[in-house]
């Protein structure tokens, strides 16, 4: 009897809905649609970073909270890049979402829409190297910043990996009101934690 009674209170426990969700990720790629390559991100000194809290209302609603940090190199930093050319693309983003989501084959699928903030963005370009007589060559180049806030629209899939811990693909566009880089598609895979 009493394993009878156990077993019930585990199969309970075990389809229990909890309602938050939080994970860790890395900052995969992105594409801003200016004519250069779909840019895949490398792990630097702790950048290249996504952070996301989710709470969860009536099974299938979320809220969302999302914190990221990506670095992009675009040229090595030893040979002279042509005119023109972008060096490096960096933003500090904060993203509140609404979403909504379903369950399919134990995957929660998951489309959202909010507003970012660009805690920091900034695009450098060369405009022109000169040889020095030393023979050393100098750039001289311009930053742009982002716009500080703009609509996102996305997606994301979720799959079980072990108890409560599961992993996420997220892709998100987001329309920058003014500035550089105003259209951006951004990926990024995160190993999350319910409770």
């Amino acid at each position: 009897m009493s394993f009878a009674f156990l077993g019930m209170a585990l199969l309970c426990h075990a389809q229990r809905q909890f309602k938050n969700e939080f994970s860790v990720g890395y900052f995969a790629a992105a594409e801003f649609f200016d004519g250069t390559a779909f840019k895949a991100s490398k792990f630097n000194k702790g950048r290249n970073i996504s952070i996301n809290y989710k709470r969860h209302f009536k099974k299938k609603f979320t809220i969302g909270l999302t914190y990221s940090d990506c670095f992009f190199l675009y040229v090595p930093l030893i040979i002279p890049p042509p005119p023109l050319k972008i060096e490096t693309r960096f933003q500090q983003t904060l993203t509140a979402n609404l979403g909504i989501g379903y369950t399919i084959w134990k995957m929660m699928v998951r489309a959202k829409t909010g507003i970012r903030y660009n805690r920091r963005g900034q695009q450098s370009k060369v405009i022109y190297y000169r040889i020095t007589s030393g023979g050393w060559s100098e750039g001289y180049g311009e930053i742009y910043d982002y716009s500080k806030i703009g609509p996102m629209f996305g997606g994301s899939i979720a799959h079980p990996i072990i108890w409560r811990f599961f992993g996420e693909l997220d892709c998100e566009y987001v329309h920058l009101f003014s500035g550089v880089d105003r259209n951006q598609m951004l990926l990024s895979y995160r190993i999350g934690f319910r409770f």
